[in-house]
């Protein structure tokens, strides 16, 4: 039986790195009595897999496939994790998908932010603010790289959208994963080059919304039959 779910990374384990979330995930699994499925040969690891990791101190949501050895119920299995885990992860929504299905890091395209913005002295409306930026076919910024050069890059066509929610709160739609990927702090480092109007944003201010699959400009959850081949 394999699972998809989708979970929440609140407060106060925002500030937890990835690698420590997979840990914690592993210890609360293991704490239940599910019949999770491991690895074979010398050192056998829970069938846990995650998508697209969420940076220290970002809330947000977040996805993992989990195989079992078992057919259960899975109203059950979910209750039974949210039980084991800590303080500021909680399961959401999960579903049973095919062995086939393609994995998180190959589907997961599309990623959505709200930011909360700080200002200096807006000349215009946020609104005009984003149409203008949106306007410019190149917006460069420098992506710094280890142990290679780094790489100046135009952003522009990995921006999918930005509106304004509500003052001084936007939502930016982003491309991600492993063919193209832009962070939301590179986005808010471009504004910043392009006009003095705004200023540094810290993480905190930043949640992910949603992870999402675009498939013929449509967007679906990663657990929708569409994404894994049950519909």
């Amino acid at each position: 039986m394999m699972i998809r779910a989708s979970f929440v990374r609140a407060q106060p384990v925002c500030y937890i790195s990835h690698l420590e979330l997979i840990n914690t995930l592993r210890r609360s699994l293991r704490r239940t009595e599910l019949p999770v499925a491991y690895s074979q040969g010398f050192n056998p690891q829970q069938k846990l897999a995650l998508g697209q990791p969420l940076p220290v101190g970002m809330t947000g949501e977040g996805y993992f496939d989990l195989e079992l050895g078992e057919t259960l119920d899975l109203r059950e299995v979910v209750e039974q994790i949210n039980r084991q885990l800590p303080r500021g992860i909680r399961l959401a929504e999960a579903s049973v998908v095919p062995p086939t299905a393609a994995s998180l890091m190959a589907v997961i395209n599309t990623a959505v932010y709200l930011i909360k913005m700080e200002f200096n002295q807006l000349r215009s409306t946020e609104e005009q603010l984003i149409k203008s930026f949106l306007a410019e076919q190149q917006l460069e910024i420098r992506r710094e790289r280890k142990n290679k050069e780094d790489r100046i890059i135009n952003i522009r066509p990995l921006i999918q959208g930005i509106e304004v929610i509500r003052p001084a709160v936007w939502r930016l739609i982003l491309d991600t994963g492993s063919r193209s990927n832009l962070r939301p702090e590179e986005v808010l480092r471009a504004l910043g080059n392009y006009c003095d109007e705004s200023k540094e944003v810290p993480i905190i201010n930043i949640h992910r919304e949603k992870l999402l699959v675009r498939i013929d400009d449509k967007y679906y959850k990663p657990l929708a039959g569409k994404v894994v081949g049950s519909g």
